[in-house]
């Protein structure tokens, strides 16, 4: 289990990517059923979020370093409410917030070192942003005995700044912008054109919502950047592909990445008969599913996919997370929980499912079984 015991009611602030306008809290939402979080109230600023529930800093920092699209996350010290009456005034609430500050205590250190960061969600603003941080930069000094450190600090005071209100928090966690960075897959040990990018690839597996030593499958795996960002989440990888060099470039690329313990079986199979695949390897469901199935093909190699998606059911455990990219809307006997549309180019639009294994499922395959049976008896 991933949930802490005795975890206190606290304000969390969730700064997120604005890449797209869905997948990003698509995205923290899934993390938060991941750690078994309870939220109690939510409040959205453009892509900034506020969340108020059970939360630790460690588990706010696993949010975000699991996380794609998740840019900052925050433990808030202070939400301070600008009066309708003083929004034309920057000085007048800016000397009550500072002395609000100024009763306020910081979880600082004098042996931490430390900056203050204005962030403007509200663009139309006419606060100074450096006077904001040097005023609070001497009150947070004051009070901790912590060091100014302007480049490089071993903590962040953020100081966001809305149309309404401002809250003043401590960066818990920042993504990883240089591993999405250097882990494009032109700069993989084996590379094939077409592969998600390693950020989307995080996001989908996110959305499976699977946790530490679960079980990840990807029947149609190409050259792994599924099974690379689940081993990286500490998953158990089951993978394969219909060609040879695909299997072979997976192994290579998580052999490069140190990820070969997690892999259970990466093997060439033809994704229309996976249930013998893992009987072989005596697996009877997975617990997720990621994938990203070849687009218009229908040769008698690949099978029909949409046929082949909506078997993979078979073999997901129940309440079970089937997530998949496809270039058009499949329907499938699966629960469709959540449907993004995503723009990659001119000529490629990318529809991410994300079904459930839900009773509904279940009861639909009891019912085909019985009918199949109730036409061989006759």
């Amino acid at each position: 289990m991933e949930k802490s015991k005795n975890i206190k009611n606290i304000k969390a602030g969730f700064l997120l990517s604005g890449e797209h306008e869905e997948l990003p809290f698509a995205e923290l939402k899934a993390l938060l059923d991941v750690y078994e979080i309870d939220i109690n109230n939510i409040d959205i600023f453009g892509n900034y979020y506020v969340l108020e529930g059970k939360f630790t800093s460690e588990i706010i920092k696993k949010i975000i370093k699991r996380g794609g699209y998740l840019n900052e996350g925050h433990l808030i010290l202070l939400e301070y409410k600008i009066n309708d009456s003083n929004t034309e005034n920057d000085d007048k609430w800016l000397k009550d917030f500072y002395k609000k500050v100024e009763d306020l205590e910081i979880p600082l250190s004098p042996e931490d070192s430390f900056a203050v960061r204005v962030l403007k969600i509200d663009k139309e603003s006419t606060i100074n942003s450096m006077d904001v941080e040097r005023e609070l930069g001497r009150i947070v000094k004051d009070k901790t005995d912590s060091k100014v450190k302007l480049k490089n600090p071993l903590k962040v005071v953020r100081v966001v700044v809305l149309k309404d209100r401002i809250y003043l928090a401590l960066i818990l966690e920042k993504r990883d912008k240089e591993y999405f960075q250097k882990n494009r897959p032109h700069l993989r040990a084996y590379f094939h054109p077409g592969c998600i990018l390693p950020k989307l690839a995080r996001c989908l597996v996110n959305l499976s919502r699977l946790k530490k030593g679960d079980v990840l499958l990807d029947p149609f795996c190409g050259t792994g950047g599924f099974l690379i960002e689940g081993g990286f989440m500490g998953l158990k990888l089951i993978g394969s592909d219909i060609d040879d060099d695909m299997v072979n470039g997976t192994l290579l690329n998580l052999k490069s990445y140190n990820l070969t313990e997690h892999i259970i079986s990466i093997k060439k199979w033809n994704a229309g008969d996976i249930k013998s695949f893992l009987k072989q390897l005596n697996v009877k469901y997975v617990d997720g599913i990621v994938t990203d199935p070849p687009y218009g093909i229908s040769t008698s190699a690949k099978g029909n996919i949409e046929e082949i998606l909506n078997n993979l059911g078979d073999v997901l455990k129940k309440d079970g997370y089937l997530v998949f990219a496809s270039s058009r809307k499949i329907n499938l006997d699966l629960e469709l929980m959540e449907m993004y549309k995503l723009y990659i180019h001119k000529s490629l639009t990318r529809y991410i499912h994300v079904y459930k294994k839900t009773d509904k499922f279940m009861y639909i395959k009891r019912q085909i079984i019985n009918h199949n049976i109730a036409i061989h008896d006759k």
